[in-house]
């Protein structure tokens, strides 16, 4: 097993792990993301058909998902959030072990984006762990033109709570100002634990 590090990426909606993700990417970092995973996912024909038969023909509009009548059903209902979850979530783990094996195998440094990092108890798979955090207002800003705010306030409640991740996580980075300030609390966090800049692929210069 050569030289590795896998460090997790975590924190509420809207907090703005995507940025720190894009960030790091731009970086040239590895990076994978929970959340592009479930895209995909919810793109399959075979995962379409098993949500059509969980969640009924009325979340499917012309044979894609209708996320906004899905995402409606699951953050009302934590029974029919657990049901999508336990169908998503097994090829999720699948994806993020493999490409965590690979990198324990392999060296280099990986980043995983994951929302419910904390939620699924997946701690043990990371040497270290960001939380994303950014002032409320902030967040509901940045979400106005995609939820409610009721809606924010529902998915809110189906996480756990972001000082909770702040205790448990190593590295807290708050994204509530620019872009270039959320770069400088990265680099920050690169240089703390002694990563180079500029590297490929996920591997240390």
């Amino acid at each position: 097993m050569k030289n590795s590090l896998v460090i997790g990426i975590t924190g509420i909606l809207g907090s703005g792990k995507t940025t720190v993700c894009q960030i790091l990417r731009n970086m040239g970092f590895k990076v994978i993301s929970c959340d592009e995973i479930v895209h995909q996912l919810l793109e399959k024909k075979s995962i379409i058909k098993k949500i059509e038969k969980i969640f009924g023909k009325n979340v499917i509009l012309k044979n894609k998902i209708d996320r906004k009548k899905l995402r409606k059903i699951i953050f009302e209902n934590p029974k029919e959030k657990e049901k999508l979850e336990n169908l998503l979530h097994p090829f999720v783990f699948k994806r993020i072990n493999r490409e965590i094996l690979d990198t324990r195998k392999n060296g280099g440094i990986i980043f995983i984006e994951i929302p419910l990092l904390f939620e699924t108890k997946s701690e043990s798979l990371f040497d270290k762990i960001i939380v994303v955090k950014a002032l409320r207002k902030k967040i509901k800003e940045r979400l106005k033109n995609r939820y409610s705010e009721d809606e924010i306030k529902k998915i809110w409640k189906t996480q756990l709570p972001l000082s909770y991740k702040e205790k448990k996580s190593d590295f807290v980075i708050d994204n509530s100002g620019s872009i270039l300030e959320t770069e400088k609390k990265i680099k920050k966090i690169l240089l703390r634990l002694k990563i180079k800049k500029g590297v490929k692929d996920g591997r240390k210069d």
